[in-house]
């Protein structure tokens, strides 16, 4: 069974659109931060695919919206490895928000990976051990 990853966030207002809810391109921006912070969780950064010269690009989103999310809701964002390919991975998030007890999205990211020239590559295999 794939590791899964978990972090918390709070709703802040300028996430917000004109009807009060979360926009949906914030979600986006959520999944984003919550990668970084799987990141951290097994001592890696952005800074490792400078390094690595491996860079793992988004080629796909999807994400099915479940329930609106409001200022201050606090949102409880787990991720896991879904999928490996040789050059590429997908991560599958649940979005709950733990202030309504509802789910409020669910997503599928996947990444390609490729040098800083846009070649695509290997992935790094430091990174498929810790990110299992």
């Amino acid at each position: 069974m794939a590791t899964r990853f978990t972090t918390t966030l709070y709703v802040r207002s300028y996430e917000l659109d004109s009807f009060g809810h979360v926009n949906n391109a914030v979600y986006l921006q959520y999944l984003e931060y919550a990668r970084s912070e799987y990141l951290l969780q097994v001592g890696l950064s952005f800074n490792d695919f400078q390094t690595w010269n491996a860079i793992p690009y988004v080629v796909r989103a999807e994400i099915e919206y479940k329930s609106s999310s409001r200022c201050h809701d606090e949102l409880e964002i787990t991720g896991w490895v879904s999928a490996w390919g040789k050059s590429s991975f997908v991560l599958s998030y649940e979005i709950f928000n733990r202030s309504t007890g509802k789910m409020g999205a669910l997503a599928e990211v996947k990444f390609a990976w490729v040098t800083r020239e846009e070649k695509i590559i290997r992935i790094p295999q430091i990174f498929r051990e810790r990110m299992t």
